[in-house]
């Protein structure tokens, strides 16, 4: 009796023993980039590693300023997931390790399970800096039902912003608290605003970075776009409530990210197809997403955030994030998986094909980037609301954002 306690207490002893010298790791990444399913996958795999989930930042602005604040502080997390376009800053700003020594140590794993979706996402000034976890397009969302009760044909959408537009209107003329049209104007740094600007070819900055881009054509047309949403009857409402509209049958056509569609087609009581939007010849689209950044400075912890970053940017845990949430892998080698076996009718699949013509997600450079884009966002609030023509706004915009840059 008295070996089996001896045993017993020192098994104990081994676990805590264990469990004390447990490296630690913390991230600081949005809910959506870190689903249970995930997390409780890594931890079974890795005990010897404490993961830590700090609170979920609301979109990648929120994050940027939480990481300024943490370098300030001293408190960085040890792995974050930044987005596309504030991964820059991010490396400008000194708080992200370059990530090519570990590459370099870990060919095997390369050669075996990962291969980015684009190597640029992540590269600054030639040095990788991060690792694409997911990639995410802007999409158009639409209620079958409310199509029909249009007078129009599901199976044969409309294919430029003018018929997108009359669609709206023609659902929002059916009454009953019908909104036509919602376009995510507030999306975080400006992305589908972008979006619509890089789909005709246009850019938001010039070369150098020193001047305003988006004032030309392409500027006006992307601010047309959010006017016609607008006179299609769009309502003014913060993202939940569009994405509940939506799933409840009150929006017809919703334009917002891919990343969403997965908690959108589980809601919707209605079937819901998915189309890319427009996009010219010379056009792209801005990868949104985000990239695995290392903060960590402590050797053992750099370790530790890269076993936690393989793991998350291996092609398993891709395919299960794409399962999860819609997101496409940032992992190629997931992508070809799809490709090959997901049923070309799943409305997750417009995604998968719309990121092959994804690229850059600029930001603006300088001190003020996150203040810019406030300014941009209330400009396009003004013209989603009515209150101030694109003719107006575009003169408005490139002043202030003009004003705001380095010179």
């Amino acid at each position: 009796m008295l070996e089996r306690l001896v045993f017993s207490l020192c098994l104990l002893l081994g676990v805590m023993s264990s469990n004390a010298h447990a490296v630690t790791v913390e991230v600081l990444a949005g809910a959506l980039s870190t689903p249970p399913q995930l997390i409780d996958a890594f931890k079974s795999e890795h005990p010897e590693i404490e993961l830590k989930l700090r609170p979920p930042v609301t979109d990648y602005d929120d994050l940027t300023q939480r990481l300024l604040r943490d370098g300030i502080s001293g408190t960085l997390p040890d792995v974050i997931f930044q987005g596309y376009n504030r991964s820059g800053l991010t490396v400008q700003r000194r708080l992200a390790v370059p990530l090519s020594s570990f590459i370099e140590r870990d060919k095997n794993w390369v050669d075996r399970s990962y291969q980015a979706t684009s190597d640029d996402l992540c590269r600054h000034n030639d040095r990788v800096y991060g690792l694409p976890f997911i990639i995410s397009v802007p999409v158009l969302y639409y209620n079958t039902e409310l199509v029909r009760q249009a007078g129009e044909d599901p199976d044969h959408l409309p294919q430029t912003w003018e018929e997108i537009a009359a669609l709206a209107a023609k659902i929002t003329a059916l009454g009953g608290h019908r909104i036509g049209g919602f376009f995510d104007y507030a999306a975080a740094g400006n992305w589908t605003f972008m979006a619509v600007l890089n789909s005709q070819g246009g850019r938001i900055m010039s070369a150098d970075g020193r001047h305003v881009a988006f004032n030309g054509p392409e500027g006006m047309r992307a601010l047309d776009v959010v006017q016609m949403f607008a006179k299609a009857g769009q309502v003014d409402m913060a993202r939940d409530q569009v994405y509940q509209a939506f799933s409840s049958g009150t929006i017809g056509v919703l334009l917002t990210s891919s990343g969403f569609l997965k908690s959108l087609l589980k809601q919707a009581k209605f079937e819901v197809r998915t189309a890319a939007i427009p996009i010219g010849e010379n056009g792209w689209l801005p990868a949104g997403g985000n990239c695995m950044m290392m903060t960590a400075s402590d050797p053992e912890r750099q370790k530790a955030a890269w076993t936690f970053m393989k793991f998350m940017a291996g092609a398993k845990a891709q395919k299960l994030m794409f399962d999860t949430t819609g997101y496409v892998p940032g992992n190629r080698l997931a992508v070809a998986d799809l490709e090959k076996t997901a049923d070309p009718a799943d409305p997750r699949m417009t995604s998968v094909r719309a990121s092959a013509r994804s690229g850059e997600w600029q930001s603006f450079p300088g001190d003020n980037s996150l203040r810019i884009t406030e300014v941009i966002t209330s400009y396009l609030q003004q013209v989603a609301t009515l209150q101030r023509n694109p003719d107006e706004t575009i003169k408005l915009m490139t002043n202030d954002v003009q004003s705001l840059l380095p010179r």
